[in-house]
């Protein structure tokens, strides 16, 4: 709740640096998807119409010549009005002949910069020039309306022409800043509280005297993300590890999770965009989207340890070898799994660890996913939230993190690669600008700490979210 979209600075060479000039992305949702995470031009300056409307002209105009420079400046098209620009990490310029900027683009230059906003059906025409307090002179030509600008010391003139054809009643509110200390309307001193209105036909011209210096207002500031990520550790101190039997508990293999016509419900019975039915994919194209699950080097890696695998900081994890065994425990909102399962403990541990892998969607981005719950004899908890993108990710994918978008805060998980076996420890330092698509899909390894003093009872998985599948293939105490 309250989440700012992302900032994203504009700079560069012949890049003016009198203003923080960015854009923001539509979201920062994960993992990447078409149309969900684009730096959209005609999306900026629709928010720049709603801060004019708002009354907050300098956020609006920065956030306007922020988008005009990113596009029609720094764009591989000079001049053009397009859809994406090449802040957009993933489509870059590519949509650069989509005609999406340019009616909001004119509305907000002339509603918003302008302050032009008639009411003809009513007879009535509001001005409220929206343009940065340093302007002098500002003046636009219309086939219907003109305004011209000027300002002479404490003065401000205002000249406005119309060709509607009829009386107009006009209400002039001044740019926010100064206090006015005198109004005129065709050279007469008129009465003022915040607003001059006067009906004209063919041209008016409104005349202020300012009190002071018109004042800028500070532009807003985009607040850090909270650090939101856990149950990452790499390293965790040294002890006895107890792995946990699962086999018993398992349903399925971890390779059956995206199978074509899977998922069917529960679904909405209107008319709805939800997930295809093989549980991955999306609009646009993406409708037959699937993804190739691969354990083979898992199962081998067992088979070469005795039926466990170990990772490099010395956690080993029991899973089935070779062959067609079940090797997960899926758990979902989707009728196919249960939303819940429950696995008995024993004994005290200081630490749990976890091999998980399962499914998300840009959709199910920055809230849980599902939770894992170590409940203790005495009733007490202690609770891992699969966050994404904190600490759930997409089997088939790694999340693309980079310093503006799609920032990280925290750690970045272990992976193991299900195709070779291999086990990687992301750092953010060499990783930031890569993710992708992971040939055979991947896993995640995650930490939950624990209250060493109590006797476990039970480990629970469950799903929170609809259209994920969360998956356990692993647990390890570490005693």
């Amino acid at each position: 709740v309250g989440r700012l979209p992302p900032t994203i600075p504009v700079r560069g060479p012949g890049v003016p640096t009198d203003r923080a000039y960015a854009m923001h992305a539509s979201t920062d949702w994960l993992p990447y998807t078409w149309s969900l995470n684009n730096v959209v031009m005609g999306e900026n300056i629709h928010t720049a119409l709603g801060l004019w409307q708002a009354g907050k002209a300098e956020e609006a105009f920065t956030l306007t010549k922020s988008a005009l420079l990113a596009s029609m400046f720094m764009g591989i098209c000079p001049g053009n009005v397009g859809s994406m620009n090449y802040l957009d990490v993933y489509r870059r310029e590519s949509q650069r002949d989509f005609a999406d900027g340019n009616g909001v683009t004119s509305r907000a230059i002339v509603e918003g910069l302008f302050g032009i906003r008639p009411d003809a059906l009513a007879g009535e025409l509001t001005v409220a020039p929206g343009w940065p307090a340093e302007w002098k002179q500002a003046s636009l030509r219309h086939p219907q309306v003109e305004l011209e600008f000027t300002r002479t010391g404490a003065v401000e003139t205002y000249v406005i022409r119309s060709r509607f054809g009829g009386p107009l009643k006009l209400n002039f509110h001044p740019p926010a800043g100064a206090p006015v200390v005198s109004a005129k309307v065709d050279g007469k001193t008129v009465p003022f509280s915040g607003v001059v209105q006067a009906t004209f036909t063919e041209a008016i011209a409104v005349e202020f005297v300012l009190g002071g210096a018109r004042a800028s207002r500070g532009l807003a500031q985009t607040a850090p993300a909270a650090n939101l990520s856990g149950g990452l550790a790499s390293s965790l101190p040294a002890g006895d590890f107890a792995a946990v039997s699962l086999s018993s508990h398992f349903n399925d293999r971890v390779t059956e999770i995206f199978k074509p016509g899977k998922y069917v419900a529960p679904r909405s019975s209107f008319v709805s965009l939800a997930i295809p039915s093989q549980g991955i994919g999306a609009w646009a194209g993406h409708v037959n989207a699937t993804a190739e699950i691969d354990d083979t080097g898992l199962r081998a890696a067992s088979a070469s340890g005795g039926g466990r695998i170990t990772l490099p900081n010395g956690v080993p994890f029991s899973t089935p070898g070779p062959g067609d065994a079940p090797n997960i425990l899926f758990i979902s909102q989707w009728d196919n799994y249960p939303d819940e399962a429950t696995v008995p403990l024993t004994g005290k541990a200081k630490h749990a660890v976890f091999l998980m892998a399962g499914s998300t969607n840009a959709m199910q981005s920055r809230l849980d996913n599902g939770e894992v719950i170590v409940t203790y004899t005495d009733g007490t908890t202690s609770r891992l939230a699969l966050r994404n993108p904190d600490t759930w990710w997409p089997i088939e994918q790694d999340y693309f993190i980079d310093d503006y978008q799609f920032r990280l805060e925290g750690p970045l998980p272990t992976r193991v690669n299900l195709k070779t076996g291999e086990a990687r420890q992301l750092e953010l330092a060499t990783f930031a600008g890569q993710g992708g698509v992971v040939p055979g899909g991947a896993a995640t390894v995650l930490t939950l700490a624990l209250d060493p003093s109590k006797e476990l009872h039970s480990l629970t998985v469950r799903a929170l979210a609809n259209e994920v599948v969360i998956g356990l293939m692993a647990a390890t105490l570490v005693r």
